[in-house]
């Protein structure tokens, strides 16, 4: 999967589908395990430990709100924390969006159809969009592509099929013709089910290899 496009495969490639966390912005999951420990005596562990939680999986899924969350996570980790505190140290494993895959996207709009799809919760992305904003000229994800699908808004999670379901039945989409984005490779292996084409995506094979 880490390869460009083959050349005799872009002109069947219509629909053009990008994770968001890892794909489109970087992020570091161990600088929120770090600062969420600032917190708690407990062992939290590294990396996306805390994401194999319930809690985790019912806040992007919708099933719960963020004031919920961060009332959970606290007595879950008995987190001596404010809100405040805790948004910010959630928010940690954000870092950047280059500008040029900012650009890369906007061009890619003229030529293929483009959507975000998203394992994500209210506070990152608001947190992706304040950094968006930061950047570049562009304030919504929404400018990026013609429709942001995100799990919490949607009360389903990747690697589920029905979320990749609906995104090609609401917009009539090929799976033959549509390429996916995802830097899991349990995601891409959902997605493959429904027949969509996928790329595994890293911090060593980024988009811009792939498309630019």
């Amino acid at each position: 999967m880490n390869q460009k496009i083959p050349e005799n495969a872009e002109n069947s490639i219509k629909n053009l589908i990008f994770d968001l966390g890892g794909v489109i912005i970087n992020i570091d999951f161990d600088l929120t395990m770090r600062a969420l420990q600032a917190y708690t005596n407990i062992q939290l562990g590294v990396g996306a430990y805390l994401g194999k939680n319930e809690i985790f999986y019912n806040y992007e899924t919708g099933k719960i709100n963020s004031e919920e969350f961060i009332t959970q996570i606290k007595e879950k980790y008995e987190l001596n924390a404010t809100n405040d505190q805790i948004i910010h140290a959630w928010n940690a494993l954000l870092l950047d969006i280059p500008a040029q895959y900012v650009n890369l996207l906007l061009s890619l709009k003229s030529k293929y159809k483009i959507f975000i799809l998203s394992n994500t919760n209210p506070i990152h992305i608001e947190g992706v969009e304040a950094i968006l904003g930061q950047n570049s000229q562009i304030k919504h994800l929404s400018e990026l592509c013609d429709k942001v699908y995100l799990s919490y808004e949607m009360g389903k999670a990747k690697p589920e099929l029905v979320i990749y379901q609906q995104v090609i039945n609401e917009n009539n989409l090929n799976p033959e013709e549509t390429l996916f984005f995802d830097d899991s490779e349990i995601n891409l292996v959902g997605a493959q089910k429904l027949g969509i084409k996928t790329m595994l995506i890293n911090s060593k094979h980024t988009i811009l290899d792939v498309l630019f």
